[in-house]
């Protein structure tokens, strides 16, 4: 998770799909520069209402379930249409699209201001920015704040890890947030006791969270945290992995917790160095036949004991590489279950900058074929940390899958 602003969970995966052709597919890691029009003017009015229809259109059109999970989609989206684009913000708008969109109860499908998806995007460049100081997980309907960053604005204010986010400045669409330097934001939270706290926040400059972390435990164990799939995490991980062949480590731990999900290829990279031969790593469920998706063969393997921590933030890749673990007895998968959002989707430009995230497959496990869409994968070994672990910052998911690989 991204340490320095409210994090959803990034579910959308650039899933390589060979349908839909003449939808304008965002291309990972390019951001155009939103469309900047005056706070309510004419302007601002005809693009809301143009992306409005732009996306509502795309999900009715070619989202994956063709009775749109039992949702009146035409009916809620003309019923909602005045209010949104007669909203005279940005925020304001993509506030009033999120409900919408979360009518169809998948993560995978959702939409993305410009101005979050620019924050987004120089987050995963490294690139300082205003932040809260604080990481929230999204558990059922709700939003739990998952870590809360000591040097950050949160932990001055006196935020603790297990409050839930009942809104922020009125609003319970969290999605719609993005902070501002010097910005002040008006928090509702609930506390472990049902108890509501009131706390005002000011955003101030952070900079993000590494998206990898690589640890040499004193104990001979390797634990490799990445938190997205991507060219990025294949090339580090191939790094790390490659450094093992002259001080081989007793076990590796791959900690997937914060990881939302990424690229179907980088999947098939990363899976690729755990095995010796070709192994099938996902499939796409079609009409008439399956598509079956296979690693090819790579020159840095680790073939040593493998463990994968799993939690409620961990979707898509991350779920498809612990259920791969366990199909294949790889590795053992130890912490909670999964945050069940695997569904193959894509990117979709939208004219005023922001995106859409569309669902457009059914993904499927490589071996047992069964999708773990609103399922999750259940750990080999479940360990589910106390409120008060998290708040000392006890690690006990990791410290579990430690003895677990040393005791083989």
């Amino acid at each position: 998770m991204i340490l320095r602003r409210l994090a959803p969970l990034l579910v959308a995966v650039a899933w390589l799909a060979g349908c839909a052709p003449n939808l304008p597919f965002a291309v990972d890691g390019v951001v155009p520069p939103p469309v900047v029009v005056a706070d309510g003017s004419p302007e601002r009015r005809a693009l809301n209402a143009r992306v409005y229809d732009a996306a509502v259109g795309y999900v009715a059109e070619h989202y994956y379930d063709r009775d749109l999970r039992g949702v009146d989609w035409a009916g809620e989206a003309a019923a909602r249409r005045e209010a949104a684009i007669a909203e005279p913000t940005e925020q304001g708008f993509y506030a009033r699209m999120h409900p919408l969109f979360d009518l169809l109860d998948d993560r995978h499908t959702s939409v993305t201001s410009p101005s979050r998806r620019a924050e987004l995007h120089a987050s995963r460049l490294g690139q300082s920015g205003a932040g809260l100081g604080l990481s929230a997980t999204r558990i059922g309907d709700d939003w739990i704040v998952t870590r809360v960053r000591e040097e950050g604005p949160a932990v001055a204010a006196g935020v603790q890890v297990g409050w839930r986010i009942v809104t922020v400045d009125g609003r319970p669409e969290l999605l719609a947030v993005t902070p501002a330097l010097g910005r002040t934001y008006a928090f509702v939270f609930e506390d472990e006791n049902g108890a509501t706290r009131a706390m005002d926040i000011t955003a101030v400059d952070l900079p993000p969270r590494p998206l990898q972390e690589a640890t040499r435990r004193d104990d001979g164990v390797v634990v490799l945290r990445f938190d997205r799939f991507d060219d990025a995490a294949v090339a580090w991980l191939e790094t790390q992995i490659a450094a093992f062949q002259a001080d081989p480590p007793r076990g590796v731990i791959l900690d997937v917790r914060d990881n939302g999900g990424g690229l179907l290829a980088s999947l098939g990279q990363i899976v690729a160095m755990l095995h010796r031969d070709q192994v099938a790593y996902a499939r796409q469920k079609g009409r008439f036949i399956d598509t079956e998706y296979v690693t090819r063969p790579r020159e840095t393997v680790w073939t040593g004991p493998v463990a994968i921590l799993t939690g409620p933030a961990s979707g898509s890749a991350s779920e498809l590489l612990a259920a791969h673990l366990q199909e294949f007895d790889r590795g053992l998968v130890v912490g909670q279950t999964s945050a069940g959002a695997v569904i193959g989707s894509r990117y979709v430009e939208l004219a005023d900058g922001g995106v859409l995230s569309l669902s457009l497959n059914i993904i499927l496990t490589p071996r047992e074929r069964r999708s773990l869409e609103g399922v999750g994968v259940t750990p080999d070994l479940v360990v589910e940390p106390s409120l008060a672990d998290r708040r000392a910052g006890r690690d006990v998911v990791l410290e579990a899958a430690v003895a677990a690989l040393l005791a083989d």
